[in-house]
């Protein structure tokens, strides 16, 4: 018999650990990335190809896997309180991510105003998920949140322009590869953590 802690944890966050449909948004982050850091002016017709297709294969992968969960573990319906902390999460950090742009387009800053903040809209996350069922993990959640934090503030540690070391065009395409990459071993590392969690075989044992 599973413990009831950890099925109610998977249970409040069955949507942050369909982990699959994080692969795709991860690709989708990588390449956009990828995209922008090759884009030559004026944009050619090749170039809007590759964004069409940019965009559609994500998509049609995000929607792949989002079947998949729903044919092999079904549904979960969410408390109100879960829904009311995820919108509050989600409009807060979506207002202050574009604060963080405004300020980088703005000013000269030494460090990405929209890294920190997309860092910190990670750890509210982070918090928000476990503070509705405690005893129960993701450590996943901590180490992106230091990872993205630190590279926002590579410059004032002596490390400007640091995107160009790796041959990246600018600091917010740098960042936008980083998530990319952290949303696909995050999200494989969700994934296998709803399988063992919810798998019938693991149940047995």
């Amino acid at each position: 018999m599973k413990n009831i802690n950890e099925i109610r944890f998977v249970a409040t966050n069955y949507f942050n650990l369909q982990g699959l449909k994080n692969v795709a948004i991860g690709i989708f982050g990588i390449l956009v990335a990828l995209w922008g850091s090759a884009l030559q002016y004026p944009i050619s017709l090749q170039n809007w190809i590759f964004l069409g297709f940019v965009v559609i294969v994500p998509i049609a992968i995000y929607l792949a896997f989002d079947l998949y969960y729903k044919h092999t573990f079904g549904q979960v319906k969410r408390s109100p309180e879960s829904k009311r902390l995820e919108w509050l999460v989600g409009i807060i950090s979506g207002v202050l991510i574009i604060g963080g742009f405004w300020l980088d387009v703005t000013y000269k800053l030494t460090f990405s105003a929209i890294g920190l903040i997309f860092g910190l809209g990670l750890l509210a996350d982070y918090i928000r998920i476990t503070w509705l069922v405690k005893g129960r993990y993701l450590p996943y959640y901590p180490i992106g949140v230091v990872l993205i934090i630190l590279l926002s503030l590579f410059p004032v540690f002596g490390l400007p322009e640091w995107w160009k070391m790796v041959g990246l065009r600018s600091e917010a395409i740098g960042l936008a590869l980083f998530v990319g990459v952290f949303s696909i071993f995050a999200g494989i590392w969700g994934h296998i953590y709803l399988v063992r969690t919810l798998s019938p075989k693991a149940e047995e044992k």
